[in-house]
């Protein structure tokens, strides 16, 4: 099942703070959501206690969360692992 990814503008706001090196990483790790969006508890984990289902990506030392529709994937944000746990 392929999907398509789509980031918000909170995302891409996010990722113009990192360094390039660093939002090229997130964005390959995002594209890899497209063929396998599925929580599999190790690097994509649901995440508990939301009226809309939402799942958390690791990436490195940052978090991407996002929210699955069918066949479309929405970044939601890309904090780092600090901000992430504050927030969520």
């Amino acid at each position: 099942m392929t999907c398509q990814v789509f980031l918000s503008e909170k995302t891409q706001r996010d990722l113009d703070v990192f360094s390039d090196k660093i939002a090229n990483q997130i964005l390959a790790d995002c594209a890899r959501l497209a063929d396998n969006p599925i929580p599999d508890g190790k690097r994509i984990k649901k995440l508990q206690g939301f009226m809309e289902p939402l799942y958390r990506l690791r990436a490195g030392d940052y978090r991407v969360v996002f929210k699955r529709f069918g066949a479309r994937i929405d970044i939601v944000r890309v904090l780092s692992k600090p901000d992430f746990q504050k927030a969520y």
